[in-house]
């Protein structure tokens, strides 16, 4: 795992953040922000708690994307909120965890800042409740190997696409109403401008295939498959619509998760799946790994 965590970076091209080895006490005011700052982050949140009284929106998030192609099969919310709950612990947490280590970057103080700067950011399991603006943040805040997943999911969104790029130019120009925090938590050094050349080339093909997860980029089979699944949103969908799961499984799912993250984290126990289940993935994605 250490020869791992040291080469996950240099194979995703990335370089160090601007921001490592300044205080802890300077990088917690980059993301506090002052009155319009959080005027915005209360709106995003305010926005993600009405989401998820609200289904029949979820759904037709899902119907828009499905009408432009980007997915063939809509899940329940109980499958969506299982999907979300595998995607993030036991797929992305996981994933970020050698990659901070690559990066040299602390795991638990980095995800307060995140939080702090953005809490409808972290809030979301799916992608689907939050808010547009959330979802730009998101991507603003943190490295991504492509951003395909969220471009695709902003198409759900009227002017979505355009949101993302007008906010980026605004990163690039130094003029973002969250500027000093969203600079302050990236984890690459090049990403937000790689993240734009992504946006202009997802503007002349809305289609272009997700790209491929570097060969050997973690020696886990099972990650890799996950990671490779959930890498577009139409792999996400094609999985939460395999899994037979009711509401009382996905309450019982995100219970699981609650205790792992709290008590059974010092007490090393974990109850919820340490990977997901290779049935509820592509064959061919099982079959490029296994």
């Amino acid at each position: 795992m250490i020869a791992e965590s040291r080469s996950m970076a240099e194979t995703q091209g990335a370089t160090p953040p601007t921001w490592l080895g300044r205080s802890r006490w300077s990088l917690l005011a980059d993301v506090v922000g002052g009155v319009p700052q959080n005027r915005d982050k209360l709106r995003q949140l305010a926005s993600l708690a009405a989401a998820f009284f609200r289904p029949a929106l979820v759904r037709q998030r899902l119907e828009r994307l499905r009408v432009l192609g980007h997915i063939d099969a809509i899940p329940t919310i109980p499958q969506l909120l299982v999907a979300g709950r595998d995607q993030m612990m036991v797929s992305a947490a996981e994933e970020t965890r050698i990659f901070y280590r690559s990066q040299g970057i602390p795991w638990v103080f980095h995800n307060l800042r995140r939080f702090l700067s953005g809490p409808a950011t972290l809030l979301d399991p799916v992608g689907l409740f939050a808010p547009r603006d959330a979802i730009v943040h998101h991507v603003l805040q943190t490295f991504h190997r492509h951003a395909l997943y969220d471009l695709v999911l902003l198409r759900a969104y009227e002017g979505g696409v355009e949101a993302m790029a007008m906010q980026a130019r605004q990163i690039a120009d130094g003029t973002h109403l969250h500027q000093r925090a969203l600079t302050s938590l990236m984890e690459d050094g090049g990403c937000h401008r790689r993240l734009l050349r992504d946006i202009a080339a997802f503007e002349a093909d809305p289609h272009e295939p997700p790209r491929p997860i570097p060969p050997g980029l973690v020696d886990q089979p099972d990650l890799m498959i996950a990671m490779d699944q959930f890498k577009d949103i139409g792999g996400f969908t094609r999985y939460a619509a395999r899994l037979d799961v009711g509401i009382a499984g996905a309450v019982a799912a995100w219970l699981k998760v609650a205790f792992d993250e709290t008590v059974g984290s010092f007490l090393r126990i974990k109850l919820g799946p340490r990977n997901v289940p290779r049935a509820a993935c592509d064959p061919e994605t099982v079959a490029r790994y296994a």
